[in-house]
C-alpha cells in the first residue's frame, strides 16, 4: 500500500494517515459481527509485483485465507475478460443502518465519499457489470493460489 501511495505523488505523512484509515477498515472484517464483504481484484493487481517479494507473498496468502471465510466473497476478472469501468478506481459501498448505500471512491492520491444516491446508482451498477465479467467465488480462489505459486522465493539476479 505504502509504494502505491508514494509513487502516486503523496509524501511526508499522508502515506501514513491513508494507511491507518485503509487498515480501520479492513480491521472491521475482523470483528465478530462484521459485515459482509464483496470484492472485485483484477489480475492486473495480482501480478503487480511489490518490490519485496515477501509482502507480496503475504498480500496474496492474506487474500487466500480471506476468500476462505464465508462472509467474504472474492472476484477476479482475468486480463481479456473485457473492458469496464472501474481502470485506476477503487470504490467500495456501505450500506448504513438506514439502508441507504454510500460510496467510498479511491485512487492512489485520494478518496472521496459519495452519499447522494444519484451518484452512487452509477458506479454501482458499473460494479455490477465487473463482477458479471469476473470468475466465480471459487475459480478466483484457485487463481489467487496460482498467482501465489508463481512468486518467486527470491528475486534472481
Amino acid at each position: 500500500m505504502r509504494e502505491a501511495l508514494v509513487a502516486g505523488g503523496l509524501k511526508g505523512e499522508e502515506p501514513e494517515r491513508q494507511i491507518e484509515a485503509r487498515i480501520g477498515r479492513q480491521k472491521m472484517l475482523d470483528d465478530e459481527d462484521a459485515p459482509p464483504f464483496r470484492g472485485i481484484l483484477f489480475e492486473a493487481v495480482l501480478r503487480n509485483a511489490l518490490g519485496d517479494l515477501q509482502a507480496w507473498r503475504a498480500q496474496l496468502e492474506h487474500l487466500l485465507e480471506a476468500s476462505e471465510r464465508p462472509d467474504i466473497t472474492l472476484h477476479v476478472p482475468p486480463f481479456g475478460s473485457g473492458p469496464h469501468g472501474l481502470v485506476n478506481t477503487d470504490v467500495m459501498f456501505l450500506r448504513l443502518s438506514d439502508a441507504r448505500t454510500v460510496a467510498c471512491a479511491e485512487n492512489d492520491v485520494r478518496g472521496e465519499l459519495v452519499e447522494e444516491t444519484s451518484r452512487t446508482e452509477r458506479p454501482h451498477r458499473t460494479c455490477d457489470d465487473v463482477r458479471d465479467l469476473a470468475l466465480g467465488p471459487a475459480k478466483s480462489r484457485a487463481f489467487i493460489l496460482r498467482m501465489l505459486e508463481e512468486v518467486p522465493c527470491e528475486r534472481s539476479t
